[in-house]
């Protein structure tokens, strides 16, 4: 079974169908070392022009982010998980979206597990140094292989101790 799929490379953007099976796309691409394009077109980052090919191989670490359409998993696999709001750069984009780990794991964790590609939601992809709002995209998968810079954007309380914190006075009846 073939999908159309986008992909964000460091010189253009790849469009073409690849053969997914079955289960998502993360899984698939995390196992590939060469993804196969196939009808695919090629547009160059810097002055938009196209190149149309029956097939390509692209090596999976050239490519930076891909758009996930489609195929989410089944639903009763998924784990509960918190959302950390960041920025990552990789190559020429910045992608500003969610990342998911465990409730139980450190802040940025889905970072330094072993799949390659890691996905962010309520994702927005753009070009360093471009003043345009981006391509906003539900999900995308991030190359954490090709990551240079990772910000936090929202950093949350926590108590590490079982004392709770000072009660604030209000002016609320009682």
């Amino acid at each position: 079974m073939r999908e159309q799929l986008v992909a964000w490379a460091g010189d253009c953007i790849v469009r073409g169908e690849v053969e997914l099976g079955d289960g998502r796309l993360s899984d698939r691409v995390n196992e590939l070392e060469v993804v196969t394009f196939f009808d695919a077109t090629l547009r160059a980052l810097d002055d938009g022009r196209e190149l149309a090919m029956d097939e390509l191989e692209v090596e999976r670490r050239e490519l930076h982010v891909i758009e996930v359409q489609g195929h989410r998993g089944d639903p009763g696999r998924r784990l509960r998980t918190i959302e950390e709001r960041v920025v990552v750069e990789l190559g020429p984009f910045v992608v500003t979206g969610n990342l998911h780990r465990p409730p139980n794991t450190q802040p940025l964790a889905a970072l330094s597990r072993f799949a390659r590609f890691v996905p962010m939601t309520d994702a927005v992809v753009a070009m360093k140094g471009v003043m345009d709002n981006g391509l906003h995209q539900d999900v995308v998968l991030v190359n954490r292989e090709r990551i240079s810079k990772t910000k936090p954007l929202a950093v949350g309380s926590m108590f590490l101790t079982d004392t709770a914190p000072p009660a604030v006075e209000t002016n609320a009846p009682a």
